[in-house]
C-alpha cells in the first residue's frame, strides 16, 4: 500500500513540473483570440489635456481637448460634464469626436466673477480628466 502512495504522490509532482502541449497550444490561442477580439482595449487612453477659456462679454465656455486617436467615430470623447460652483449644471454625450486632436467644444454658460466652473472630460473606453476654472482671475 505504500508504495502506491508514493506512485501517486511522484505522479501529481511530475505533473506540475511539465506543461502538455495541448495546454500550451490552447494557452497561446485563448491570449491571441483576446488580442484580436479586444483591441480597443489595448489601445485605449484617456484624455491627454483639457484647456478651458471664459469669454465673460460672451458667456462662452470653450473647452479645448486633446484626445489623440486615429479612428474618431470609434474612439472618443463620450461624456463632457459641467459643474458650477459644485452644482451639476450641464451633462453633454456624444457619439464621435470632431477631430482626431485637439478639438473644441463651446457651451454656452452664465458664470459671474468669482464663480467655479469644473469639466470632467470622459473617453468612451478608458480615463477621464478634470479641469477647474476660477472665473476673473
Amino acid at each position: 500500500m505504500s508504495s502506491l502512495k508514493q506512485t501517486r504522490v511522484r505522479g501529481s509532482l511530475m505533473s506540475f513540473n511539465r506543461v502538455s502541449p495541448k495546454a500550451y497550444i490552447f494557452c497561446m490561442l485563448l491570449c491571441f483570440l483576446s488580442i484580436f477580439f479586444c483591441p480597443a482595449a489595448i489601445y485605449a487612453h484617456g484624455p491627454g489635456d483639457v484647456t478651458l477659456n471664459y469669454a465673460s462679454d460672451s458667456h462662452i465656455l470653450s473647452v479645448t481637448i486633446s484626445h489623440s486617436v486615429s479612428n474618431p467615430q470609434k474612439h472618443y470623447i463620450k461624456k463632457i460634464t459641467i459643474t458650477k460652483n459644485g452644482k451639476p449644471l450641464e451633462t453633454y454625450e456624444y457619439k464621435s469626436q470632431p477631430d482626431p486632436s485637439p478639438f473644441t467644444y463651446t457651451y454656452s454658460i452664465e458664470a459671474k466673477k468669482g464663480d467655479t466652473l469644473k469639466v470632467k472630460v470622459k473617453c468612451k473606453y478608458f480615463g477621464s480628466k478634470t479641469k477647474e476654472l476660477v472665473i476673473g482671475k
